[in-house]
């Protein structure tokens, strides 16, 4: 894994729970030792004034990577004033899901907005992940997506942040009664996978699914 993580420049975000919220600083692994034992990364730009709060005091650092969905606590070896972090290997690794990417409810209320049939479509989002999101509707309000179809203009809003996609309808699955508290008659859940999407929208994504996931790791540890 940090051989991949390496090879294809993923974010490894170091975290704690500081007064209920959470606290990141974004980091890159630029070395796998393992004759002595140690795993480089370096602070990303920008994330300095992150290092106080989330490194002070302890020797153990909690590690999140959203792209492998999968966490760790390793005991720090070696922080240089040069930004350079060095880790022991961690012996235990604690993954999510079998599927790449976590999917989480939000917190807070985000919709989606996309066209279909010449009418403009606004719903909830359900859950989400960093490759897609899904909805869920009563069968009064079922609509007919074939799998497959592509939504060139795909509007996702986090409150005072707005995100233009392009996404396509991966699955759509028929929900039981009473297996949602908001559905109790039954209804169905689409899913959309994400199919181009910019680098800086990518960003902000792998930030707020990053941000959601440790807050829930958060209130597991608190309960």
């Amino acid at each position: 894994m940090i051989v991949e993580a390496i090879k294809e420049g993923l974010s490894f975000f170091a975290w704690q729970s500081v007064g209920g919220n959470v606290e990141k600083c974004e980091m890159k692994v630029k070395a796998y030792r393992k004759d002595i034992n140690e795993i480089e990364l370096w602070i990303c730009s920008g994330q300095e004034n992150k290092m106080e709060l989330i490194f002070a005091g302890s020797r153990i650092l909690n590690i999140y990577v959203p792209e492998l969905s999968v966490s760790f606590s390793s005991e720090i070896k070696l922080m240089t004033e040069d930004k350079k972090l060095k880790l022991y290997p961690p012996l235990d690794y604690s993954f999510f899901e079998r599927r790449k990417h976590k999917r989480i409810r939000p917190q807070k209320p985000c919709t989606v907005s996309f066209v279909l049939n010449k009418v403009i479509i606004k719903k909830p989002i359900y859950d989400f992940s960093l490759g897609g999101i899904a909805i869920i509707l009563p069968n009064s309000a079922k609509m007919i997506i074939q799998k497959g179809k592509v939504f060139e203009v795909f509007i996702l809003d986090f409150g005072n942040h707005r995100i233009h996609i392009k996404a396509e309808c991966v699955n759509s699955v028929i929900i039981d009664r009473y297996k949602v508290d908001d559905l109790p008659y039954g209804g169905f859940k689409l899913a959309f996978r994400f199919t181009e999407i910019s680098i800086k929208d990518r960003a902000f994504i792998t930030e707020f699914v990053t941000n959601e996931i440790l807050m829930e790791q958060v209130h597991k540890l608190a309960n």
